[in-house]
């Protein structure tokens, strides 16, 4: 993440630290969907972080699609490592987990990590470890996390979910859309007055 001057850097080192920011980076809670994070080659940092929704139900094509357009990012902004995290159950993530990770390898991004969470779980599909990736998964808790907990303290919101994101850009209705249209005449005219005046 990029850090404020006179903070120091929260340093992630696992998956369950990443996987307790991704929500803070994006600015709610992701289900159902496939989260890219691409690390810069400056200090590691966050250069990207990209968020599609899972195909539901599975199609081939639209996930090769998501991981073309994800992996075309990251290429443009030159990043050369991320992260792929899906959020929702084995059968809408793996076809794009996959389709993510045939598309990198095609591009030269090297995938540190493909995730799948579900359920206060996540499993990897790059570690065939046991005793660091169990067939089961490995339980976790986003909010519990040191990681979590000091972008809480400092402030950082977390909404439920990308409606309650969504809802903040959303136009106002009622008396407010009313006063807005008033207004706006108003605004134009006396633009239109300045423009004039200045040439």
């Amino acid at each position: 993440m990029n850090t404020p001057p006179g903070r120091p850097p929260l340093r992630i080192s696992s998956p369950a630290g990443l996987l307790a920011v991704i929500p803070y980076v994006l600015g709610f809670t992701p289900t159902d969907s496939l989260v890219v994070v691409g690390v810069g080659r400056s200090a590691g940092r966050i250069q990207v972080a990209l968020r599609f929704d899972l195909p539901d139900p599975p199609d081939a094509a639209m996930a090769a699609e998501i991981a073309a357009h994800a992996i075309g990012v990251l290429a443009h902004q030159h990043v050369t490592s991320a992260v792929a995290a899906g959020y929702g159950p084995g059968q809408l993530v793996t076809p794009v987990a996959d389709a993510t990770r045939q598309a990198a390898s095609r591009a030269g991004v090297k995938l540190r990590d493909v995730l799948r969470v579900h359920d206060g779980r996540y499993w990897s599909y790059l570690c065939r470890e046991p005793s660091c990736c169990p067939a089961d998964g490995v339980p976790f808790d986003a909010g519990a996390h040191p990681a979590a907990k000091l972008l809480a303290g400092i402030g950082l919101p977390i909404l439920p979910d990308r409606a309650a994101l969504a809802a903040t850009i959303a136009p106002v209705t009622g008396s407010e859309a009313e006063a807005m249209a008033e207004a706006t005449p108003r605004a134009e005219r006396a633009a239109a007055r300045l423009i004039t005046r200045t040439g």
